[in-house]
């Protein structure tokens, strides 16, 4: 199995569309909490300390309104960043804020619990690979990439990473500019 420095074991991410196809199976199974941390994950990037450490006061306004933006100082880099909540996270908290009360966290599961959840979600889903809570974040950081039109900078800044060559690194992908070079040899002697 494939570690990072320090040991931990490398989790697949996911396409968009396996993606949305967990948020539908989480959504037909009414279960409010975990419809909102799977759309969380994926929508922000956030690593699994800091969705953890969320609490429903970080997410509402002065009056009562589901902010559409939220500040987290993320604990691994001990940077503030502001993140843009999603409409379908907006609507996860609407829908899950009547059974917690402001000050509450949202997520009262530990990390190992929410790594079963997830790989169980994959899982019910019929995915194969190796998944874990660090999916969700992977996922968001591939469908950055996609929707940035491959532009390695600006999805390094949207996801936190330090550099770009460490964001394609991390999903596994090479510059568009490097790919267009090896097609355009592999065509030259065609």
């Amino acid at each position: 199995m494939n570690r990072y420095k320090g040991g931990a074991k490398r989790v697949d991410g996911l396409t968009r569309k396996q993606a949305a196809l967990i948020l539908n199976y989480l959504k037909g199974l009414g279960n409010k909490r975990n419809v909102l941390l799977w759309a969380l994950g994926i929508t922000t990037g956030l690593r699994i300390s800091d969705l953890l450490s969320l609490r429903l006061s970080d997410f509402l306004t002065g009056d009562g309104e589901v902010a559409k933006s939220i500040t987290v100082h993320e604990k691994k880099t001990g940077k503030g960043r502001t993140i843009p909540v999603a409409p379908i996270a907006r609507k996860a908290i609407d829908g899950y804020r009547e059974d917690i009360t402001g000050d509450d966290l949202l997520f009262t599961i530990t990390r190992e619990q929410a790594r079963r959840l997830v790989k169980t979600w994959c899982d019910d889903c019929g995915l194969k690979g190796r998944y874990g809570t660090h999916t969700m974040r992977k996922t968001f950081a591939t469908i950055a990439y996609e929707n940035s039109g491959g532009d390695p900078v600006v999805t390094a800044r949207v996801t936190g990473h330090s550099n770009p060559s460490q964001l394609l690194a991390y999903i596994g992908r090479k510059p568009a500019s490097e790919m267009k070079v090896w097609n355009a040899i592999g065509k030259a002697f065609c």
